[in-house]
């Protein structure tokens, strides 16, 4: 998709915008508006941290219709966030012939919408720039990027500013319609039923999770957008064989991940200790968003990698430990209290922007999260479960049974 923002969406916004700038006009006047298009392709976690401003909105505009378009791997969540009354999906998993075919029926099903306002929190994809555009839509706000140029086809650009936290800078895009923008901390929680919940637990406790006790989420996995953001995967093994020792009691770890993602689990697995193993249960592949988002609001502690889980954790107020290295901690951290996040601040790090379309250029050699050691996750982690989150310390007993490998 990377690729064919480049070689397409490039030539497509020169050209559009050359065709329509001796036609340029005023802003329209928004007047009362009944159905408002809100654009986020890429990102669970990105998402997440836009719910604020979804909130705001729907402050705003309370009898507005809002349709959240996005791609289909983020559709479900989309559909549980309050606000949102529709969600069109954007089908990428079916090859790139059948992904351009299906963009003008797309338009059209977009046109047909009448949307009064377009927001695209996209910062570096020319083709959401071209979807707004050609949505129809009275007045479209995005952000502007010099070095990322995507056309003039926008009618409020509004400045990307790097520098603040993602979920104020997409704040930033209510200014041009004199909305006052909100806390962009309120992070709306996804919306799970009662009945779904039931159901989601008594499936997960078919797969082995414990009636009882407690249970560590992990996620030693990361956006397949850039693989430079895992912690080194035997360093998740030594983490989880001290867990008993010397950070806190739990009675299961529970590993997490997409389907394409299982063989990382299993290579983290197969380097634990024999005797914490037994304790280690792989639900990679196994579970559907609403099971997940179940599984992480019974959790005491999420421990991942930067990634969308980090967000939808913290959405549902569980406390989290993340490492990061490629991206900023400050841009994309997670928002709430009871976080705990690890970054080494390594001379080259963050090296993900909207310059370089995400792409790290270390090509694996993540020095940045290899700067992060054991030990110290250990120790700060052991004091933010005694003092943040109250799980038990270890048992005396437990110190003595086993040492551990650093």
């Amino acid at each position: 998709m990377i690729a064919i923002d480049a070689w397409l969406g490039l030539p497509l916004c020169a050209l559009l915008s050359t065709l329509r700038w001796p036609f340029r006009r005023t802003k329209p006047e928004v007047g009362h508006v009944q159905r408002i298009l809100v654009t986020k392709f890429i990102g669970m976690g990105s998402v997440v941290l836009a719910t604020p401003f979804l909130r705001r909105l729907n402050e705003t505009y309370p009898s507005a219709k809002i349709t959240f378009l996005t791609l289909s791997s983020n559709a479900g969540l989309c559909r549980r966030l309050p606000g949102v009354a529709e969600v069109i999906e954007v089908h990428h998993d079916r090859g790139l012939v059948s992904l351009l075919l299906s963009v003008p029926g797309l338009l059209m099903t977009l046109r047909r919408r009448r949307f009064d306002i377009a927001f695209d929190f996209e910062f570096y994809s020319r083709l959401s720039n071209l979807v707004s555009w050609g949505s129809g839509a009275r007045r479209r706000v995005g952000f502007f990027v010099r070095a990322r140029w995507r056309g003039s086809m926008l009618t409020d650009p509004v400045y990307f500013n790097s520098t603040l936290p993602y979920g104020d800078a997409v704040m930033a895009q209510l200014r041009p319609l004199e909305i006052a923008p909100g806390p962009a901390d309120r992070l709306a929680r996804p919306e799970v039923t009662e009945s779904e919940a039931e159901h989601s637990w008594a499936r997960l406790l078919t797969l082995g999770l414990p009636t009882e006790g407690t249970f560590v989420v992990v996620n030693v996995n990361s956006s397949d957008l850039c693989d430079e953001r895992r912690w080194p995967g035997d360093r998740f093994a030594r983490l989880i064989e001290r867990f008993e020792n010397e950070i806190c009691q739990v009675d299961r770890f529970v590993f997490i991940g997409l389907a394409s993602q299982g063989d990382t689990v299993a290579e983290v697995l197969s380097t634990v200790d024999p005797d914490v193993l037994p304790r280690c249960l792989d639900l990679s592949g196994r579970t559907t968003l609403t099971e997940l988002l179940v599984l992480l609001s019974r959790s005491a502690l999420l421990v991942t990698n930067d990634s969308g889980p980090l967000h939808l954790a913290a959405a549902l107020k569980v406390p989290t430990v993340s490492l990061f290295g490629p991206e900023n901690p400050g841009f994309y951290g997670p928002v709430g209290d009871c976080h705990l996040v690890f970054y080494a601040n390594h001379w080259c790090s963050p090296c993900l922007s909207v310059f370089n379309a995400k792409i790290a250029m270390c090509g694996g050699e993540n020095e940045c999260m290899r700067r992060i050691t054991v030990d110290q996750v250990v120790t700060e982690t052991a004091r933010f479960c005694r003092e943040r989150v109250g799980l038990a310390p270890p048992l005396p007993s437990s110190r003595s049974q086993r040492g551990s490998r650093t």
